[in-house]
């Protein structure tokens, strides 16, 4: 009996320890995400009034009647969802060719194309969209090294625009991507590379049988950060796009701040994120199922 009970001491020791550390953890997520989010989910449940923001106490679907019926609302979404998918997969394409670059890179090489991605994570966002006007504006550099090796006669409108708001958004999430695939790439033996080039596979072949298998979970992290971050984008439409482009979070803004329109917009932010819960929920189904599959 003794001896069942000193056996077990040392487990509720090693569980109690385990709770302590944990608790914290928990009432950060609590404090930080399930009440705030909960919130949002019922203030979506409240009714529209003209007398303030939403009748308070009230319960009502009329904000996801607004979602459901207003032509508006449809367009933006399908904007935002085509928007998401785009600079997804143009992130997804450019961090994998800039990560695999850098893996094979060696010495100085490396480590100035590893702290190219890095160093933008320290940028205000503010900072990086000032940037892509100089870059892209008519009189900015691309286009002034365009005009100069004369491979177009006038400058080419690149920002205000679908495509300025493209390009803008590329800047924020495109070195997140990058960190994704490069985590996962720099686990990979580089001695299996040589060996597929000694048996005679080429690059290309190396690279899509050998690398992508590989980096497969960075490659869903990078897709999940993407769209994540594309399907919420807010000042990179607003502020190099034309008007036209618009997103979800803009219109939610619109809706909080300028109609003064509380349950549509709670609405749409629940929609916004569920979608984003089914696109993470996707992937980590995928990684799951296609892990076992390729382990098997």
């Amino acid at each position: 009996m003794s001896t069942a009970v000193g056996r077990l001491l040392p487990q509720l020791g090693r569980g109690s320890r385990t709770a302590a550390l944990l608790l914290p953890l928990l009432a950060l997520d609590v404090g930080l995400f399930v009440i705030p989010m909960g919130y949002l989910l019922r203030l979506s449940f409240a009714a529209r009034t003209d007398s303030g923001a939403f009748a308070e106490g009230s319960w009502s679907l009329d904000g996801y009647r607004y979602l459901a019926e207003t032509p508006l609302v449809h367009e933006i979404v399908g904007f935002t969802l085509g928007f998401g998918v785009v600079v997804t997969v143009l992130a997804v394409g450019i961090a994998t060719v800039y990560a695999y670059a850098a893996w094979r890179a060696r010495g100085w090489a490396r480590t100035v194309l590893l702290a190219g991605a890095v160093l933008s994570l320290f940028t205000t966002l503010v900072v990086k969209l000032f940037a892509v006007v100089l870059l892209f504006s008519p009189r900015g550099v691309v286009n002034d090294l365009l005009l100069w090796f004369g491979v177009v006669a006038d400058p080419l409108l690149l920002v205000d625009n679908l495509a300025g708001a493209a390009i803008a958004q590329l800047y924020i999430v495109v070195p997140y991507a990058i960190l994704a695939v490069y985590a996962v790439l720099s686990t990979l033996d580089d001695r299996l590379v040589e060996a597929a080039l000694d048996l005679g596979a080429t690059q290309r072949r190396v690279f899509t049988e050998v690398v992508l298998p590989h980096v497969r979970p960075g490659l869903a992290v990078a897709t999940v950060i993407s769209f994540t971050w594309s399907v919420g984008a807010y000042p990179a439409p607003l502020l190099l796009g034309s008007g036209s482009e618009q997103t979800t979070a803009i219109l939610v803004s619109q809706l909080l701040l300028t109609q003064f329109d509380w349950p549509p917009a709670a609405a749409l932010a629940v929609f916004t994120v569920a979608i984003v819960a089914t696109v993470l929920a996707a992937a980590l189904w995928r990684l799951d199922i296609g892990g076992a599959l390729f382990d098997a």
